[in-house]
């Protein structure tokens, strides 16, 4: 098992885990919740029926919650079917996704009192996830060049061999300078860099280049996470973000 603290500071706390089995979801919609996610919530203070967790799909999608939504995904069933985003602006709410390489992105606006969570595939990277997400913090009340957003770990670009469609797709969303910046080729294998492709795509949206950070860590190079490309099926690692109450 493997946890990371993201974020804790005064505003907000997030952090991304393996969890101790790697298992999130539950077979049948009315199903206990899972060992990892009970742990989960021992070790953060917060009750299952507080927590959210949407059904995801690798899509645009996303949804503004509040405590109505509270144990979704986690020890109910929930509409929220095909959505990889989550925003709120509710203090005490955990919004979580699962990955196995993918990207968690944490987004923050403290003056609005604002937070987002997204999962963001090579396919929600170049697509209009990251707008969707930053439009429904705007409607919240946030402000673009106030949101600080944070890459959480997931497969490095030295890890992420693709093949020439994918490149070909990013093509119609980033010009031929961004382009270099974000493929690499070495031993006439091309690799891609997810980090980059959402820095650039922050900073379309408004984010300032000094409020993106991202942190250091693979889910293919290490093996305490859970890695899709390493081979690991039916399990994930889990990001989670939440406002704090006091």
């Amino acid at each position: 098992m493997k946890a990371v603290e993201i974020i804790s500071n005064d505003f907000a706390q997030g952090g991304f885990t393996s969890g101790q089995n790697g298992i999130w979801t539950r077979n049948e919609p009315f199903d206990p919740p899972t060992d990892d996610y009970t742990a989960l919530s021992r070790r953060i203070g917060v009750p299952l029926s507080r927590i959210i967790r949407p059904y995801q799909a690798s899509g645009d999608n996303v949804a503004t919650v509040t405590a109505e939504y509270g144990g979704s995904g986690v020890i109910k069933d929930n509409e929220l079917k095909k959505v990889d985003g989550l925003v709120t602006a509710e203090k005490g709410l955990v919004l979580s996704i699962i990955a196995a390489d993918c990207v968690p992105v944490y987004l923050m606006e403290r003056q609005a009192g604002v937070i987002g969570l997204l999962h963001c595939g090579w396919r929600s990277a170049a697509g209009e996830l990251p707008h969707n997400g930053v439009e429904a913090m705007k409607k919240l009340g946030a402000s673009p060049a106030e949101i600080q957003l944070i890459i959480g770990p997931h497969i490095c670009a030295e890890c992420y061999e693709i093949g020439e469609e994918i490149r070909t797709e990013y093509a119609k969303a980033f010009n031929d300078k961004e382009l270099e910046a974000l493929f690499a080729v070495r031993d006439k294998s091309l690799y891609l860099s997810l980090t980059k492709a959402l820095q650039l795509k922050a900073e379309a949206e408004g984010i300032l280049r000094e409020k993106i950070s991202a942190v250091n860590e693979c889910t293919c190079h290490d093996k305490f996470y859970y890695s899709y490309r390493r081979g690991d099926r039916g399990i994930q690692n889990l990001a989670y973000l939440m406002i704090n109450k006091h």
